[in-house]
């Protein structure tokens, strides 16, 4: 009988795993290793695969104040940003701050009892026996550690795999700017993606302050920097995009502050779990951002782990359970995700005109049926086997 949990990890999968167990009655204590809760200002989208999990476990409610319904989104040629084709969304798709999100994960997760532990590095894990060892040389013990340290975990290193991550030849540059900077054009307070030889740029607003989020994609076979994160130069940045639509690079422009992201990946290991201890989010499945589907898995994991946790008294069954449902899913997200990468950067002009009739021909559907996977109804599927 399952009755108290380890979260390492203060981010979207470890909160919102702690939230859900803890509102089922777990104790919950969360292991975070910095001294407060710090994320980097970022927007972050969640389609109805997501929210409608956050839904079910109460937190849309809260989240609804800090985050914006675009309803729309338009796929743009690079060089005159003409919509190459447009899809419309319903309010189950939300943009946000990545910051917000996780501020509002928190403080909804100690309103209900769940403990943050700042400053505390758990520096080795028993995997057989639960038990954690922290940087203050405290251990303790638990029913079960859910590991939620991102894509460079350690903890994943030492105990599933010795796998490490990979660059994968795409550079991400993000900034921040506010909505008067935006194009000029119809639609472009919007969810907009620009396709491009070599690139691809995205741009929303995340419903704080008028802020607007972008992010653009070059690339580059060669990540040199020491950091996966370092603050980057804007005229770096603007020449790389050099020949775009002239209102969209001026709206790069407008950002007070740049930052160049090296996008790492790491394969899945063969199980998501070992004894009393389970991978979520990307300390499981790290990606490549092109599908807007990296916050939505990680909910994903959350709410199928603590489904299945309240519905067996069996641990280690619902722990099998977890890995079968998360491992071919996530699995072909990866994979899809990364096709994405490669079907936006088309540069070759015959092969750009039959991208672009493709991206006309099945964009709506293929977003609709990503959009549209329903966890609830797969996780009773399970429960029935």
């Amino acid at each position: 009988m399952l009755s108290n949990v380890a979260v390492i990890g203060a981010g979207v999968s470890g909160l919102t795993a702690g939230y859900a167990l803890r509102k089922n009655g777990i104790e919950v204590d969360v292991f975070e290793r910095s001294e407060s809760i710090k994320e980097f200002g970022a927007g972050i989208t969640l389609s109805k695969n997501a929210t409608i999990l956050l839904q079910e476990i109460g937190l849309m409610g809260s989240l609804s104040s800090v985050s914006h319904n675009p309803m729309d989104s338009y796929i743009r040629d690079y060089k005159k940003a003409k919509v190459i084709q447009s899809k419309t969304f319903d309010k189950d798709f939300i943009t946000l701050d990545r910051r917000d999100l996780v501020a509002t994960l928190a403080t909804r997760f100690e309103d209900i009892g769940g403990s943050i532990n700042f400053d505390c590095e758990v520096k080795l894990v028993d995997p057989i026996v639960g038990e954690i060892s922290i940087s203050n040389q405290e251990k303790k013990t638990y029913d079960l550690i859910l590991i939620c340290d991102g894509i460079q975990s350690s903890l994943r290193s030492s105990y599933f795999d010795t796998q490490q991550p990979q660059f994968t030849n795409y550079v991400a540059w993000r900034g921040m700017t506010t909505i008067e900077n935006l194009p000029k054009y119809e639609g472009s307070d919007k969810v907009n993606v620009y396709y491009g030889p070599g690139g691809h740029c995205v741009h929303y607003p995340t419903g704080r302050e008028n802020l607007i989020n972008f992010i653009a994609i070059e690339y580059n076979e060669i990540w040199s920097e020491e950091s996966w994160k370092t603050e980057g130069s804007k005229s770096e940045f603007l020449n790389c995009f050099k020949g775009w639509n002239e209102d969209l690079l001026s709206m790069f422009n407008s950002a007070q502050e740049i930052y160049k992201w090296g996008i790492f990946e790491r394969a899945l290991p063969k199980t998501l779990y070992r004894d009393k201890c389970v991978l979520l989010g990307d300390a499981a499945h790290p990606m490549v951002p092109f599908l807007g589907q990296g916050g939505c898995l990680a909910i994903e994991d959350a709410y199928c782990l603590m489904s299945l946790l309240m519905g067996d008294k069996d641990i280690n069954k619902a722990l099998r359970q977890y890995d079968k449902l998360r491992n071919s899913r996530v699995s072909w997200i990866q994979k899809r995700s990364k096709f994405q990468g490669i079907f936006n950067h088309v540069s070759n002009p015959l092969l750009v005109t039959i991208r672009n009739f493709i991206t006309k021909l099945i964009m709506n559907s293929s977003v609709t049926k990503l959009h549209s996977y329903n966890l609830i109804k797969e996780i009773s599927k399970v429960k029935t086997v």
